[in-house]
């Protein structure tokens, strides 16, 4: 073999190495949410220092780990494929490695294409489903504590109050029967983590609160703050893929001749 089939050889093996790894992480994960969700969110709890997961509803862990479990299945197969085509120089796992990694490169330019092309409608109905969230908060309904600890992170964290702004609370029972315009989680806090003001729920105001910041327009302000990040990872994450497509193809395209015939670039030798 070249140089250039060594180099393309042993980069597809690190890369998929890697993937390798990571995919059968996310199916261990998967596996043990779905089989002992109670000592991992046990021992989550532990190591984060919250109870998100201990406070999320069964049916919700039990979607993530499905979730988990087909996207670590497919990274685990996908990726064991491209290596083992790579290291022991089979050009039919080389050839469908690479087909599939094409395929999901096309799926997502496509998905990215609809994302801009139907931006209006996709704007507007991930509204309608925040804002259909916003009515089991903090109600005593099954299957919401999920929901109430979700939305006061965002909103701590996101200094805002709401998809569009503290209105939408006032379609929430929970608050329009008890006085209060909106949760102490769209309220400032002081350096304690405390209020800053303790009748900023029933009484909110610029100087107290950030009732008048959608979360919507918060997440738009940090994607915009951030674009160029994003649009690198995205640019890159699209390289690579199309890079290890072409590794792969090339690859198999050098087995598939007679006694492994590649050219070296660098001594225009044929081995």
């Amino acid at each position: 073999m070249g140089c250039m089939s060594r180099c393309a050889k042993y980069f597809l093996c690190l890369f998929n190495f890697v993937f390798f790894l990571a995919g059968g992480a996310a199916l261990t994960v998967g596996i043990w949410l779905l089989a002992d969700r109670t000592s991992f969110t046990n021992l989550f709890a532990k190591m984060d220092g919250g109870d998100l997961l201990t406070r999320t509803d069964a049916d919700v862990i039990k979607m993530i780990a499905y979730i988990l479990i087909v996207a670590g299945a497919l990274t685990f197969i996908v990726s064991f494929l491209g290596y083992c085509g790579a290291m022991f120089e089979s050009r039919c796992l080389l050839c469908v490695y690479g087909i599939l990694i094409l395929i999901v490169l096309i799926l997502e330019c496509i998905v990215v294409g609809l994302a801009f092309g139907l931006k209006g409608d996709a704007e507007k109905g991930t509204k309608d489903f925040l804002k259909s969230t916003i009515q089991y908060y903090n109600s005593n309904e099954d299957k919401t504590e999920a929901v109430t600890a979700a939305w006061d992170g965002a909103m701590i964290q996101l200094k805002c109050c709401g998809v569009e702004d503290y209105r939408d609370f006032q379609q929430n029972r929970n608050w329009t029967l008890i006085g209060r315009m909106v949760p102490d989680s769209c309220c400032k806090r002081g350096e304690d983590g405390g209020l800053i003001d303790s009748s900023c729920p029933s009484n909110p105001s610029e100087e107290n609160s950030y009732f008048q910041t959608g979360c919507y327009e918060a997440v738009a302000r940090a994607i915009e703050k951030n674009i160029g990040i994003i649009i690198g990872v995205g640019v890159s994450l699209l390289f690579v893929e199309l890079l290890v497509t072409i590794l792969a193809l090339y690859l198999a395209c050098c087995y598939w001749r007679p006694q492994h015939a590649c050219v070296d670039v660098s001594s225009r030798q044929a081995w």
